[in-house]
């Protein structure tokens, strides 16, 4: 405080409170600097996380391991060497040429004009012999708008009138069955917009939608036999990603066998739903899954854990602390038995299967038992410890694979999708696209053709609509 020029002035209230008001404000202004100053660093450490370092921008990944590359704004250039590496068979193979097409196979046979004259000098040729070439050809896609004359007629005796249907459509129907069907699977299965399929059908998309939610509610009666089949199932696969439905976080399940989709969007992550598709115990077969505890909470049988999962987890420990003596000692070697367990079904079989793969168990196993001193690697090598019957399950039984590349593979479109399609807008579009994919997808695994097939079950369901649903989709079954 600066000297009082009165002698008195330090007696006087007024300057007394002026002077502690602006220490107050010094000391405010203060604080708001150093609160400025740490903001600034945190801006500049979650910058660094999402772009990364100047000098090694592909280091830093929000997800470690796991993260996509869409979410790898900056990637390092490829060296010189991965550069000048081609792809294929090494240099100086001969190949194998193009693959023959069987007679049976051929479409159509085109004879083209036998040539009489020489197209250089105009003489007459002579010898003339014929080849065959195959070529892959496609039939560029159009939508026709076809009128069709209905002929009505009065039948005296039952006293109703008759009309001949248009083939191929069902009844108050304006889309044929070939262009519901293909909008159907390229829609649900490839991810195509449902905008962009309006254009090129030359009709509107709120027809598409409307289209979309009546098919629906027809085939949605052959889920409950599929389900049956998945619970039946020897191996199960299950995951699930995100899915919002108008602004709101929801997520999308996928519940899978070799020859079986079932689909489930909800707002809830919650084990309700894997409870509802799982079904009331004892459960049968072993499921693979993620170690996500909704899972465990729902599922009442054996489960297998994905090792590729575990494998990440690990294997960032490592990433983001190499000098770490317990990591450089233990993760390596772990690593490595991981690997070959899940290459182990596609690389061998039978009584050798049975002992390699028992090999690998005891050397894991002996492995996760080693003193370490880190405790996030303790922690990961006593949850194979005290979970040793969800990491191991692949072992007594080889038809269980080791990691859940099957569920990840299969829920890949609805990741697509959710990058174009701006998911859905409602909870009848939630049940929509719950139904059908769950059919589209089902159909996809048993009939080489599923446009094919989708064409033929709704032929048929026009022509009778009674008809068994599911027995149009899966075939007739033994059961009453």
């Amino acid at each position: 405080m600066p000297p009082a020029k009165c002698p008195f002035l330090h007696r006087c209230n007024k300057y007394t409170d002026l002077t502690l008001r602006i220490d107050r404000l010094v000391e405010g202004n203060a604080a708001k600097d150093r609160r400025i100053a740490a903001l600034e660093a945190e801006n500049a450490t979650l910058k660094a996380a999402q772009t990364g370092s100047p000098s090694n921008p592909a280091d830093v990944r929000i997800f470690g391991s796991s993260t996509p590359s869409s979410l790898i704004p900056i990637k390092e250039n490829s060296t010189e060497e991965a550069r000048r590496r081609k792809g294929g068979q090494p240099e100086g193979h001969e190949g194998h040429g193009r693959k023959a097409v069987a007679d049976e196979d051929v479409d159509e046979t085109v004879e083209l004009e036998r040539p009489t004259t020489c197209p250089l000098c105009g003489g007459a040729l002579v010898n003339p012999h014929s080849r065959e070439r195959i070529v892959f050809d496609v039939v560029p896609a159009r939508h026709v708008k076809r009128k069709y004359v209905v002929w009505r007629a009065w039948c005296p005796a039952c006293g109703e009138w008759h009309e001949v249907a248009p083939p191929g459509v069902m009844p108050r129907f304006a889309f044929s069955n070939n262009l519901i069907a293909q909008v159907l699977v390229d829609h649900m299965k490839s991810g195509i917009p449902l905008g962009t399929l309006a254009r090129r059908a030359g009709v509107k998309k709120s027809a598409l939608h409307a289209m979309e939610h009546r098919i629906a509610e027809m085939l949605e009666g052959g889920i409950d036999r599929i389900l049956e089949e998945f619970r039946a199932a020897p191996v199960k696969h299950a995951d699930e990603t995100k899915w919002p439905c108008d602004g709101k976080s929801g997520y999308a399940w996928g519940f899978f066998s070799p020859t079986v989709s079932i689909y489930r969007f909800r707002g809830t992550r919650g084990s309700e739903v894997p409870v509802d598709v799982f079904g009331p115990g004892p459960h049968l077969g072993v499921l693979v899954v993620d170690r996500y505890a909704g899972y465990s909470s729902s599922w009442l049988g054996p489960m297998q854990y994905c090792l590729e999962h575990y494998k990440r987890n690990v294997g960032d420990l490592l990433e983001a602390n190499p000098k770490n003596a317990d990591y450089q000692k233990c993760i390596p070697p772990f690593l490595g038995l991981l690997r070959e367990a899940m290459k182990l079904r596609s690389s061998c079989d039978g009584e050798k299967y049975n002992g390699e793969s028992r090999r690998i168990r005891d050397e894991t196993l002996t492995l996760v038992e080693s003193p370490v001193r880190d405790g996030k690697l303790k922690g990961y090598f006593d949850l194979m410890k005290e979970k040793r019957h969800r990491f191991f399950q692949w072992v007594e039984h080889p038809e269980v694979e080791a990691e859940n590349n099957l569920a990840e593979r299969r829920i890949r479109p609805i990741v697509t999708a959710r990058k174009v399609c701006f998911c859905s807008q409602s909870e009848k579009g939630l049940k929509t696209r719950e139904a059908l994919m769950t059919v589209i997808d089902t159909l996809s695994l048993r009939n080489e053709d599923v446009v094919a097939k989708l064409i033929d079950v709704l032929n048929e369901l026009g022509r009778d609509p009674e008809r068994n649903v599911s027995d149009l989709l899966w075939g007739k079954t033994d059961k009453p």
